[in-house]
């Protein structure tokens, strides 16, 4: 990456301290009192500290094309976003939420983004509450992002029977042993039928750690790995083994390779500290850089060339020490 590159995430970051991403249709809950910035554990869901006080009803119909529409500059390199329903009213941190539509990378795809989406028609009727959540690529430290809106739903199921089958929404990065991976796309475990993917700014991978039924659980499959996309409830067949056609003969071992010299280990990079003062630049030696994001500072490498002090990314210069009036000559040793 050249100066010029480091110095332009250097500035996004900074610029991302002030302008977050929020939604601004469907009308969410407690539009008076929205902000913009990420959600903790004690405000999931939806910016519970809040309330839930209607500001608009937003009317929805199942099948029918309906409009998500994104306020905000500081996009953060994008990242991964989800649409998901609960058919509570003033939902908890135990609320169901279902995945209606999935949008791997590039999420949200630039300045006042907006989405089509359509209601699946296993969404009951009457009110519920609607979510859009983010998890963003670029912000520094692993984040969720979340608003909700109200919504009265026509034209779908009488039960919640096809509901309870839709995949459960990810919830990563508010301390509940879930986490996203940084600078990459986070890849939803189980995104369900309604996938959008664009890995063209960066590559997918999955969230580690515990992340419950959306993700990765004790038990289930392995970290890394994405959940089935089997039918909901089909038996798993048992496993076939072959039997035994004899006695095992011990394997022949190969001799080992020679091991390759170790190479130069580079900075390491994540990680991270508390800072006080957001979008500022903070140096870990002369090698190690971050961006002060709501009191949290995560490292990474400076480029090429480039060097930090003093809170700034300077470029490297090479001091050469000339010897005037000698010159090296190659020394002979004669046996």
């Amino acid at each position: 990456m050249s100066l010029r590159s480091a110095l332009l995430a250097a500035a996004t970051l900074m610029a991302s301290a002030n302008a977050h991403v929020l939604v601004s249709k469907p009308v969410p809950y407690s539009v008076d009192k929205l902000d913009n910035s990420p959600i903790t554990g004690a405000q999931y869901p939806c910016k519970a500290q809040n309330g839930f006080t209607v500001s608009e009803m937003n009317s929805m119909k199942v099948g029918e094309e309906q409009t998500l529409q994104l306020k905000g500059s500081a996009i953060h390199g994008g990242g991964s976003c989800q649409l998901s329903v609960t058919t509570d009213t003033e939902p908890t941190a135990n609320s169901k939420f279902k995945v209606i539509m999935s949008m791997e990378g590039n999420c949200p795809k630039g300045t006042d983004a907006s989405y089509s989406f359509k209601l699946p028609d296993s969404i009951p009727n009457g009110k519920a509450t609607f979510a859009w959540s983010w998890f963003s690529r670029l912000s520094g430290a692993p984040e969720l992002y979340m608003n909700c809106a109200p919504i009265d739903v026509t034209g779908g199921a009488s039960d919640t029977s096809a509901f309870d089958q839709l995949p459960d929404l990810l919830v990563a990065n508010i301390g509940e042993g879930c986490t996203t991976v940084a600078n990459m796309n986070t890849k939803f475990p189980n995104p369900g039928e309604n996938l959008i993917t664009d890995n063209s700014l960066a590559e997918s991978q999955p969230p580690t750690g515990n992340c419950g039924a959306s993700g990765n659980s004790p038990g289930g499959n392995s970290p890394g790995s994405p959940a089935s996309s089997g039918a909901a409830g089909a038996p798993s067949s048992p496993a076939s083994s072959a039997p035994a056609a004899g006695p095992s003969q011990p394997a022949e071992s190969a001799p080992a390779a020679p091991s390759s010299p170790a190479s130069p280990s580079s900075p390491a990079t994540g990680g991270g500290q508390a800072c006080t003062e957001n979008g500022a630049v903070v140096c870990n030696g002369a090698d190690q850089f971050g961006i002060c994001n709501n009191g949290q500072v995560v490292w990474q490498a400076v480029s090429a060339g480039t060097t930090c002090s003093n809170g700034a990314i300077q470029k490297r210069t090479n001091y050469i020490r000339q010897l005037k009036g000698r010159v090296a000559r190659p020394r002979v040793i004669q046996e």
